[in-house]
C-alpha cells in the first residue's frame, strides 16, 4: 500500500467513514515495525487502540446505554413535536379556510335577511293588534304546559312517598 492510500484512509478513519476492512488494513499497515516517519503518531494511537482492552463496570455499561437510550428517547420528542407543529399548521389554515368562508356566507345571508324583514304592517295599530294576538296565544299554550307540568309533579310527588314509605 502507498502512502497516498494510507493518507486516504486515515482521513477516512479520522472521520469515522472506514469499514472494518479497511480499518484492519490501517492497523495491519501501522503496527509493522519499519514504517514512514509521517506516520508514527498515528502508529501510537492503533498501538494503543490494539494492546489496550478495557473492561467497562455493569453499572458504567448500565449507565452508558441509559444515556445513550435518552438520546433515543429526545430524538423521538423531536420527531413528535415536529409531526405536532405539521399538524398544527394544517389545523390552523383549515380553521382560517372556514372562517373566510364563514364570514362571506354570513355577508350573503345578511343581504337575503335585510328584504325578508321588512314590515308587514303598514299601520302600526294593525301591527299593535297582531302581536297582541300572538302573546295572548303564546300566554294561553304556556299556561296549559304549566298545568300539565303541575299534574305530573303532584304525580311525582304521590309517587315518591310511596317509595319513601315502602323503603321505611
Amino acid at each position: 500500500m502507498n502512502t497516498t492510500n494510507i493518507k486516504n484512509l486515515l482521513e477516512k478513519f479520522y472521520r469515522g467513514e472506514t469499514s472494518p476492512e479497511e480499518e484492519k488494513a490501517l492497523a495491519d499497515f501501522l503496527l509493522r515495525d519499519n514504517i514512514p516517519d509521517e506516520f508514527l503518531s498515528d502508529k501510537k494511537l492503533f498501538r494503543a487502540l490494539n494492546e489496550t482492552s478495557v473492561e467497562v463496570p455493569l453499572e458504567s455499561s448500565r449507565a452508558i446505554e441509559l444515556f445513550i437510550d435518552s438520546f433515543e428517547e429526545k430524538e423521538l420528542s423531536e420527531r413528535k413535536t415536529k409531526t405536532l407543529n405539521i399538524k398544527y399548521w394544517i389545523i390552523g389554515a383549515a380553521a382560517s379556510l372556514a372562517l373566510i368562508f364563514g364570514v362571506k356566507l354570513f355577508q350573503e345571508n345578511q343581504q337575503i335577511e335585510s328584504t325578508l324583514f321588512t314590515d308587514t304592517y303598514n299601520d302600526p295599530n294593525d301591527a299593535y293588534r297582531a302581536t297582541m294576538d300572538a302573546l295572548q296565544l303564546f300566554s294561553k299554550n304556556f299556561s296549559k304546559g304549566v298545568e300539565s307540568v303541575e299534574k305530573a309533579n303532584a304525580q311525582l310527588e304521590k309517587a315518591q312517598e310511596i317509595i319513601n314509605k315502602s323503603t321505611k
